[in-house]
Formats: C-alpha cells, structure tokens, sequence
C-alpha cells in the first residue's frame, strides 16, 4: 500500500517460447533461421526447460500458471472500476513492439511470447518492468508504463556509473508531465 492505494505486486517467470519470430518462420526452424545471420541465443545451450520438452511447452505452463495466480489474486474486487492495480514484473518483455533490436534482428524470438502482449490492460498494470534486451528503457503504451531495466554485461556498460542511474521509480511513478510514448532510451 503506498500513497496512491493498494497494487499488487506480481512477479513472472514467463520464459520465451519463439512466437516473436515472422510469420514465414517455421518453428521447428528458427534456430536455422537466425543462425544464417550469425545469431546464436546463449539460452539455447543455458537454459534446460527439463521437466518440459521444450521451452515453448515450459512457457505455455507459465502462462497458464502466471494468468490462474492473478485472475485469484485479482478476484476479491467487485468491478473494473474496484480493481487493485498491478505492476507485472518479468524478465522478458511483455510485448513485441517493445523489442528493438535492429542490429541483431533474428534474436526476437528468444525474447518473450506474445501470450503475454495484452496483459498489462487486462490485469490493469500501472507498470511493467522487464529485462532481457540490456537496452534500458522508459515507454508509455496505452496509459502503461513500461520499464526495460536490465543493467547488461559489463562490457556493454563502458564507463562506470553511479548507482542511482540505474536506479527507476516504479511507484508512484512519474508525474504527467514526464509521460510521452517513449522510448527514452537509459544510457546502459
């Protein structure tokens, strides 16, 4: 409960499950696909999806899981207009138009699913914090604010910082006069 009322607090693990690819890539041949471009995901090999077959089966679980938590969590509130705000925290982005990755194009599929796209309006989020893409960034969406927070390697990071730089203000957040549709990109 902070100044502006109750919100709940509500921390994913959402893993990928390569829907951010084009539609005229099979899945069963994206890793061929981006590797024709040179782009070869560290999750590939660091992450193992075991008990599941694949980590698009893992995230299908998560997202199920994920929605049965909130919609309970949520379900006390009488109305829309009752609802408890949320801030979804996860560590892939919640949407693709929020994947900018112009360099390295082909690596989209490896950075979240689109089952989560219309989370942030159904669920009510004031906020959503997100990582994975170590392109630190503010967005605002459909009266959303999105928050890319991930501080990346250190040697993406070039000259040291002073903690505070990293540091964002998730609630109550910023004033009406900070609001545009983003990005405003944090220097990583």
């Amino acid at each position: 409960r902070g100044t502006a009322g109750p919100v709940l607090i509500v921390p994913l693990f959402v893993p990928y499950d390569h829907s951010l690819r084009p539609s005229h890539v099979p899945e069963e041949r994206v890793r061929e696909w981006a590797r024709r471009k040179g782009v070869k995901p560290a999750d590939i090999a660091a992450i193992d999806p075991t008990p599941h077959a694949t980590m698009g089966d893992w995230c299908v679980e998560r997202v199920r899981i994920s929605e049965r938590r909130i919609e309970e969590a949520l379900a006390p509130t009488e109305s829309a207009s009752d609802s408890i705000p949320t801030v979804l925290i996860n560590h892939f982005p919640p949407r693709n138009d929020l994947i900018r990755l112009v360099r390295i194009f082909r690596f989209g599929p490896w950075c979240g699913t689109r089952s989560t796209e219309t989370w942030a309006r159904r669920y009510g989020a004031k906020a959503v914090v997100y990582g994975h893409l170590h392109l630190p960034a503010t967005d605002h969406l459909a009266g959303v604010r999105y928050e890319e927070v991930s501080l990346g390697y250190p040697r993406e990071r070039g000259v040291e910082r002073a903690p505070r730089t990293y540091l964002r203000e998730i609630l109550p957040g910023p004033t009406d006069e900070e609001r545009h549709s983003g990005p405003r990109w944090h220097a990583p």
